[in-house]
């Protein structure tokens, strides 16, 4: 977990305001972070074996398993959802399903904080789970628009020796 990240989603979850949701939580560190600061947060990953490590690591939080595309939660349910580096394993085709059942769970003002691999769109690479693919930014902008979100802040790093990384707050419309 690098220091930069657990700044940020701690930041985000000290003001999201209401249920929280890290969609995609694996063996689940965010999500106990996000419970560690008080949040009302669940993790969901659709690897049996994820929640298995997530439920043992941290007894204290709740995990579930779950698809992003069908997520077992009522409308307008969530006042926030982090999708760090969750979404980069879907085929670039599911991504607006996905985005669309954040909208669909997210209050009207809710937020999504999102991590993502920026390079050339839909550009498949290796990663230590399973395939993965890359982000440009352009796409993942109007992705979210058309999902019903505005982004509220993008900010791009690049580390030498490091996939290119992007993360948005965006706001459900």
């Amino acid at each position: 977990m690098s220091p930069q990240d657990v700044a940020l989603i701690s930041e985000w979850g000290r003001m999201v305001n209401g249920p929280v949701l890290d969609a995609g939580s694996g063996p689940g560190h965010w999500t106990d972070l996000l419970r560690t600061l008080k949040c009302e947060v669940v993790g969901l990953d659709m690897v049996p074996e994820f929640i298995e490590i997530a439920k043992n690591r941290f007894p204290s939080t709740n995990f579930v398993l779950g698809d992003l595309s069908n997520l077992p939660l009522k409308a307008s349910s969530l006042g926030g959802i982090l999708a760090w580096y969750s979404l980069i394993h879907l085929r670039p085709d599911d991504w607006g399903l996905v985005l669309g059942e954040f909208a669909r769970t997210l209050r009207p003002g809710g937020s999504l904080l999102l991590g993502a691999f920026l390079g050339e769109q839909g550009a498949p690479f290796e990663h230590a789970i399973t395939e993965a693919y890359y982000w440009s930014e352009l796409e993942l902008l109007k992705q979210l628009k058309s999902a019903g979100f505005q982004a509220i802040s993008v900010h791009s790093r690049c580390v030498a020796g490091i996939r290119p990384h992007v993360d948005v707050l965006a706001q459900r419309c």
